[in-house]
């Protein structure tokens, strides 16, 4: 999460599982987080093209987080998605404006390579196609046959990454590799999709403390020529960040200014402000 002006907005599968990034002890849900639950539970999702098509929101967070340090006490991410493939991701978060009010914010990012409409209230966000590009990685093996060997290949090729976020006065932090994914989907052969050949994938999480900066992609796609893996990446923050692999910069976005476009990937608002969770 940025400083105080940091605006954030933010199928059936047969076999989907969830690996949940949270780093907090175990403990009661604050007032925020159920606030954030709910409006992340506000949001309809409409695949352009495809509107009978379900796009769910997880029944819980896929990661909890904090950032005292830039201005961010308390803060989740959520993820919608499709046959369980991931569609959008979204932070939610609050922040300090002052006057003992709490921004709340929203960060959102397409995981999609189809355009969709995500309705909250009165806002709506309509991401491009294709918003994420994926590459071949060609330094990983092919995907082996049992999901438990493919996700220590995931966890591996992940390992070969690294990442970096930049802000204004050209500060730099090394951003730290979640040791699990925070999302994992996997889908039988039998079920595999035809138009996208998907067999299984995580998602993987670049942290700052627990704020989520950016998100590694990894999934193993069935071909005629073969099995392979592929590589995404997409920015949940407004620094400069950029990313390598095997010490190569494969990766790279500018610091983002364009807070409340709503017809880019990367979608940043804050939607309300209050004292407290509970204030109506």
């Amino acid at each position: 999460m940025r400083a105080n002006h940091a605006i954030r907005f933010v199928g059936i599968v047969v076999c989907c599982s969830l690996a949940t990034a949270q780093e907090k002890p175990a403990e009661k849900e604050s007032g925020w987080q159920k606030l954030f639950r709910q409006h992340a539970a506000g949001y309809k999702v409409v695949i352009e093209g495809d509107e009978k098509a379900e796009v769910k929101l997880l029944n819980d967070p896929i990661l909890h987080w904090s950032q005292p340090v830039r201005g961010g006490a308390d803060g989740a991410v959520f993820l919608w998605a499709k046959e369980g493939r991931p569609v959008a991701i979204g932070t939610l978060f609050i922040w300090p404006m002052g006057n003992d009010k709490q921004g709340i914010s929203h960060e959102l990012h397409s995981l999609s390579q189809q355009p969709f409409d995500a309705i909250w209230k009165d806002r709506k966000w309509t991401p491009p196609k294709d918003s994420i590009t994926w590459n071949s990685l060609s330094t990983a093996p092919v995907p082996a046959k049992t999901a438990e060997q493919r996700l220590r290949q995931m966890r591996d090729s992940a390992l070969v990454f690294k990442a970096e976020s930049q802000d204004k006065n050209d500060r730099k932090w090394e951003l730290r590799l979640l040791p699990r994914p925070i999302y994992r989907y996997q889908i039988p052969d039998k079920d595999v999709a035809v138009e996208s050949g998907v067999i299984d994938g995580a998602l993987f999480g670049f942290v700052e403390g627990t704020d989520l900066e950016a998100v590694l992609l990894l999934q193993a796609r069935k071909t005629p020529q073969g099995n392979h893996w592929e590589y995404a990446l997409a920015r949940m923050s407004d620094f400069k960040l950029k990313a390598m692999l095997n010490n190569k910069v494969v990766w790279e976005v500018e610091r983002f200014s364009g807070f409340d476009n709503s017809r880019v990937a990367y979608y940043c608002s804050t939607v309300e402000s209050r004292k407290s969770a509970e204030e109506e």
